[in-house]
């Protein structure tokens, strides 16, 4: 039988003490942590994380982290420190670029001709321990030099912490669910936006920065740092990749045998690894683990043909115990990466070249498909009992395994697909998006000359508004129709993006008006749903009148409409608008998507 020791005695045995919420569950192998000890035993003592210092008690300042990076640079020749924007507060952000060619120029990592895996941290900074086990990880590359063969056959750029910001608001009451460290920055930035939402739309100032240096470097690879909340369990690590149909499909197979490598190794480890959960699951339950969409990293870096993998080891796991996870998973990322990352980098050059064509179908939504396969959760017993507080059962979990039998389903297939067009016409008046579109790296081409043809045109009913705001913004909700109509565009007066890029898929995402997170869903265009013009009713009234006369059959339409639509017929003023609506004095372009498709010839 195997032997766990649980918090409680990890604490009486020295490990970090209680502290808000923690799990009942940590085993021999999380406590030691051996690889984490070791990389601690073997470093320069002028070159120790805050959190070793402190007996991973604490975790350093943005500064701090700063200037341990600047250290790592100025000890290795194989390493630089790039500043790459500021943030809404005014710090520098930075990545460093770690390369045995000593290539660290756009273009010197290209000539390399190697994989290029992008390490991130902090894009929510209150969920630590992936930043200082990157810190520890490359000191044993660069410097001690104990893990040096993994820079042999990869690039890598580690980001030391992307939300900044963030970082430095820091509080010991923030996440509340979150075993330490004694004070941990928030989850969302300066400005209040959660920056994993926010790939697509791009509104924080940091993302900008992030998208410049993305699409500058061109990474294959984007390993995302998380910690998670929810449920307790066995799990110290959890993770989820984007293989499916929404990825290109040679970088999906190697994602597939990257995650079995990866799983193989990490539970050699003494991890207990799991897949992500983004709700409960109940005994002989489906967990449907459908594709993420683009707002998110794995999602983006999907659309940009690049694999990614999300890490989110647990919230209720001691601080340390969380870092050791973080350290084993990059570590065998890069040896993976050591001996079959060529794979992945031709997988994402061949699939860049692979540029859509009009005609094709882009999946923008998904469903599951399939019954799924067994999988096993590693959760804990659990036990409820009755509060005072809350005038009901509340859930406590016992230090007990408790393995929940599910089916796992991971096949996804197409809900919303897109047909693609030639490409998209955008009026020059809607200079954000065409800005946020050349953020992304999206191709964009001013129009010199007149377009004359027929082009398709989008329009909106059934119109609709949260009550609330989504990450600042406020999102439609609408039926849409297709039309086919003429149309004469002015030299000068639009942009054209084409869907034959390298960037074709994530142009169709942004610019398809039933994706997810098209910049219309995300509320870039909401103004085109609000009326500007207004009649008068001593006006409307005689022009229903004399529409009616000119079209006698307005009148039935008319009589239909109200017996099918009871508040209108008590409401005069919207029976007034349904002819006003219908005259040649409504806003013609209310309602009407600005963003023209070419069509195919």
């Amino acid at each position: 039988m195997r032997w766990f020791c649980f918090l409680w005695l990890a604490a009486a045995m020295g490990a970090q003490p209680l502290a808000k919420n923690a799990s009942v569950w940590v085993t021999p192998e999380m406590q030691a942590a051996k690889s984490l000890a070791e990389s601690t035993a073997r470093a320069p003592k002028d070159l120790l994380t805050v959190a070793e210092k402190t007996n991973w008690q604490e975790t350093g300042t943005y500064e701090e982290c700063v200037a341990f990076y600047r250290e790592l640079a100025r000890r290795s020749p194989y390493a630089r420190l790039i500043d790459i924007g500021a943030s809404p507060q005014g710090r520098r952000m930075y990545a460093l670029v770690a390369s045995k060619d000593r290539a660290f120029a756009q273009a010197e990592v290209k000539a390399t001709g190697k994989p290029v895996i992008l390490l991130q941290n902090g894009i929510h900074s209150g969920e630590n321990g992936g930043k200082d086990a990157a810190m520890m990880l490359l000191r044993d590359i660069l410097v001690t030099k104990h893990w040096e063969k993994l820079l042999d056959q990869t690039v890598i750029l580690s980001i030391p912490v992307f939300s900044l910001d963030a970082h430095e608001n820091t509080s010991p009451y923030h996440r509340v669910n979150e075993q330490g460290p004694a004070r941990m920055g928030f989850r969302s930035t300066a400005t209040r936006l959660n920056l994993n939402r926010d790939y697509m739309k791009a509104d924080g100032l940091e993302m900008q920065n992030w998208l410049k240096f993305f699409h500058k470097y061109q990474p294959d690879f984007l390993l995302d740092n998380h910690v998670t909340d929810g449920q307790d369990m066995q799990h110290d690590v959890t993770i989820d990749l984007n293989d499916g149909p929404d990825v290109d499909p040679a970088v999906g197979a190697w994602l597939s045998q990257y995650r079995a490598d990866l799983w193989k190794a990490m539970e050699g480890e003494g991890h207990v690894m799991g897949w992500y959960l983004g709700a409960p699951v109940r005994p002989g339950g489906t967990l449907n683990m459908l594709p993420s969409g683009p707002r998110f990293s794995t999602g983006y870096a999907a659309v940009r043909n690049r694999g990614s993998l999300l890490v989110e080891t647990h919230s209720l796991k001691p601080f340390r115990v969380r870092a050791w996870a973080h350290l084993n998973i990059m570590r065998h990322t890069l040896e993976i990466f050591g001996q079959r990352g060529g794979g992945l980098r031709s997988a994402t050059q061949a699939a860049d070249r692979k540029l859509m064509q009009a005609g094709q179908r882009l999946p923008l939504t998904f469903v599951p498909e399939g019954e799924g396969e067994a999988y096993t959760v590693k959760a804990l017993a659990t036990e409820s009992f009755a509060s005072e507080i809350t005038g009901a059962n509340v859930l406590r979990y016992l230090p007990q395994a408790r393995d929940v039998s599910v089916k796992l389903n991971r096949k996804a297939k197409a809900q919303t697909e897109a047909v693609a067009p030639e490409g998209y016409y955008i009026p020059v008046e809607w200079s954000e998006v065409i800005d946020r579109l050349k953020l992304h790296g999206v191709q964009v081409h001013p129009v010199a000359k007149a377009v004359d043809g027929k082009l398709g045109l989008t329009r909106f009913t059934q119109v609709k508004f949260a009550g609330m705001p989504f990450e600042s913004r406020f999102a439609p909700s609408f039926a849409a129709r297709e039309e086919v109509v003429a149309k004469s565009l002015p030299a000068n007066r639009y942009v054209f993006v084409p869907v034959a890029q390298p960037l074709g898929k994530l142009a169709m995402n942004l610019l398809e008006a039933q994706g997810p997170d098209s910049f219309l869903k995300w509320g870039f265009f909401n103004s085109i749903f609000e009326q500007k013009e207004y009649g008068a009713e001593y006006i409307l009234e005689p022009l229903a009148r004399d529409m009616i006369a000119a079209d006698p059959k307005l009148k039935e339409q008319f009589e239909e409409a109200l017996k099918n639509n009871p508040e209108m017929a008590k409401n005069p003023r919207a029976r007034l608008f349904w002819f006003y609506q219908r005259s040649a004095y409504y806003e013609q372009d209310k309602d009407v998507y600005p963003v023209l498709r070419a069509l195919s010839k």
